[in-house]
């Protein structure tokens, strides 16, 4: 199993591919295994001449774990992805974050430009009035995880009236897979720690492709259109759902390969009428 000894603990991570790099950052509670849940197929984006590294982040998937909220932050994740890209003897990278990937990159962006060649934010996390709407949720599904553990939990919050995060979405089997004593700190870590610095946005000065889409209130528009504001050189891309990509893998996988390499993205994105690019 490849591992790299990053800040303490053993970073798991996937390669494929070769070409320019692409290191992948998942979401919340995710991993490399669930990406293609999502839509994220490495593989895919590989094939299409890139060379593709997806990690597990601390306290998800393989990857090791502390037990210290203060070890989940904005910051904190960063530092792993930096960690992790130094140990692979990397100089510098594109970087696909989806949902809290992207609020890595995005802090991986501020705190170590040098690193960051490009930027592809799929679904950014919410901030601001959205951030306070949502923090509650996950600080009570923390809490649930804590007291019955991740398959209680999972069967739980499967009851509840929800909108799907991916087609075929099986949240009891989502949340059921975690950790508890990881997922646990990992939540409470990045709800109650430090929000996204908006402020700090338009110092990032690499070439960025926004990905997101309305009705989403995890994934709100207006952190998508709060990014290409504030960023100099950021394109937006909404897409017409909020499972778009998730059920056009292969759109997704050109529209990456085809932003990393410099090439035309045009053909990939959700067209026609359906959505729009900016």
């Amino acid at each position: 199993m490849p591992v790299a000894r990053v800040n303490g603990i053993d970073l798991y991570y996937e390669e494929l591919g070769a070409g320019p790099h692409l290191v992948v950052a998942h979401g919340l509670m995710g991993s490399v295994a669930m990406l293609p849940l999502f839509g994220e197929r490495i593989d895919a984006i590989a094939a299409r001449g890139v060379h593709v590294i997806a990690y597990d982040a601390r306290g998800h998937g393989r990857s090791g774990y502390t037990a210290n909220p203060r070890d989940y932050t904005w910051r904190s994740l960063a530092a792993d992805l930096f960690g992790l890209i130094r140990a692979l003897g990397i100089e510098g990278t594109s970087v696909y974050g989806g949902s809290m990937g992207a609020g890595t990159a995005v802090t991986l962006a501020l705190d170590h430009p040098e690193t960051v060649e490009k930027l592809i934010l799929q679904s950014p996390p919410p901030t601001g009035v959205y951030l306070r709407r949502v923090r509650p949720m996950f600080l009570w599904l923390a809490m649930l995880v804590q007291v019955f553990g991740p398959r209680a939990s999972g069967r739980i919050v499967a009851r509840l009236p929800r909108r799907p995060a991916a087609p075929a979405f099986d949240i009891a089997a989502f949340i059921g897979a975690q950790r508890r004593a990881a997922v646990v700190p990992a939540i409470r870590g990045l709800l109650r720690g430090p929000p996204l610095p908006t402020h700090r946005y338009g110092e990032i000065r690499q070439q960025a492709l926004v990905l997101t889409h309305p009705d989403d209130p995890i994934h709100p528009l207006a952190s998508g259109e709060l990014l290409h504001e504030r960023m100099p050189h950021a394109k937006l891309a909404v897409a017409p759902t909020p499972t778009y990509w998730a059920e056009n893998p292969d759109a997704l996988a050109h529209v990456v390969g085809a932003f990393v390499r410099g090439e035309q993205i045009a053909r990939g994105l959700p067209g026609h009428g359906s959505s729009r690019i900016s």
